[in-house]
């Protein structure tokens, strides 16, 4: 009997060890300051686009760890031209993201800033519209998956992958960067 496992959904969590966190958090804390909030998926919290990638900035380790991330994911993106946009999040105790996802895009992911105890988890939700808990088929996975981010995470998933941000109920701030990547041929 051949036996083939269908749609499977590849995810990559690499953990950055170069990237400048302290000047990275200031930054978007000053950026907060003076800008207001985009709301979309946000409930509570501040998110706004970031544009500063100039050479020599303070992001620059962290976009090239999403290229280098990018040459080993099963997106085919040599001779192609690549394009990030990605936006600062700042959640304080009792914001949340609710499930959404990020499709016209190839590949989505969020990188952790900072991340303080109890200060929320991301949870992933099965991507196959049917009820697979009482399918014939008995899946030996779950239905929902939820990380528990730590400072310095990258995660790199589908964009179409439905995904929130549980509440924080920690009493510092959290700070991550959340991206999409599209690839033109």
């Amino acid at each position: 009997m051949n036996i083939s496992q269908l749609w499977p959904t590849y995810m990559y969590m690499e953990t950055l060890t170069d990237i400048d966190n302290e000047k990275i958090s200031e930054w978007i804390l000053n950026y907060k300051e003076n800008t207001e909030t985009r709301k979309l998926t946000n409930q509570g919290g501040w998110q706004e686009t970031i544009s500063d990638y100039q050479n020599g900035s303070i992001f620059k380790n962290f976009i090239e760890a999403i290229l280098k991330i990018l040459e080993v994911t099963r997106l085919k993106t040599e001779g192609k031209k690549v394009s990030i946009t990605s936006w600062a999040n700042v959640n304080e105790k009792g914001n949340w993201n609710f499930i959404h996802n990020h499709t016209g895009t190839d590949l989505s992911g969020v990188y952790y800033v900072k991340v303080p105890e109890n200060s929320g988890e991301i949870v992933f939700f099965d991507p196959r519209k049917i009820d697979t808990k009482h399918s014939f088929f008995q899946e030996e996975q779950p239905q929902a998956f939820g990380i528990q981010p730590e400072e310095g995470n990258l995660i790199l998933f589908p964009s179409y992958l439905e995904h929130m941000v549980t509440p924080s109920q920690s009493d510092e701030t959290r700070i991550s960067i959340a991206f999409n990547v599209c690839v033109d041929s």
